[in-house]
């Protein structure tokens, strides 16, 4: 073999191995972006939950408060870290026993969670 044949050959695998690097990080890209979309509407559900408990005299009675609380429980145990979804849990034991100054006491940590995450993932600078 000349020394032609092992440029083109070296050419050929630097290609083959730059197309195969780029697929990878291409696929964390698009996870990455993907896990980004759900852990940002499991927060935002939360906020949903946390402005109908803050605009309703009577919270615990609206229709659509139980199936959106659920709805924030389930997405937040598949997309959010332990310490968000104990804080979680603390806010719906306190709405299980109807106790509206716990729900408070409890949501503000929670908030305070949740807005350093929605922070954090969308990269905005305090």
């Amino acid at each position: 073999m000349e020394t032609k044949d092992y440029i083109t050959i070296t050419a050929v695998v630097v290609a083959i191995a730059g197309w195969f690097i780029n697929g990878v990080l291409n696929r964390r890209n698009e996870i990455a972006k993907k896990r980004l979309d759900y852990e940002v509407n499991a927060l935002l559900l939360y906020i949903k939950v946390k402005l109908l408990i803050d605009n309703n005299p009577a919270p615990f009675t609206d229709p659509s408060f139980l199936p959106l609380l659920a709805e924030t429980r389930i997405n937040f145990q598949l997309y959010c870290d332990r310490n968000e979804i104990t804080q979680l849990e603390n806010v719906i034991k306190c709405i299980e026993q109807r106790d509206v100054n716990g729900v408070n006491d409890a949501m503000v940590n929670l908030n305070h969670l949740v807005a350093q995450r929605i922070r954090r993932e969308l990269n905005i600078k305090n």
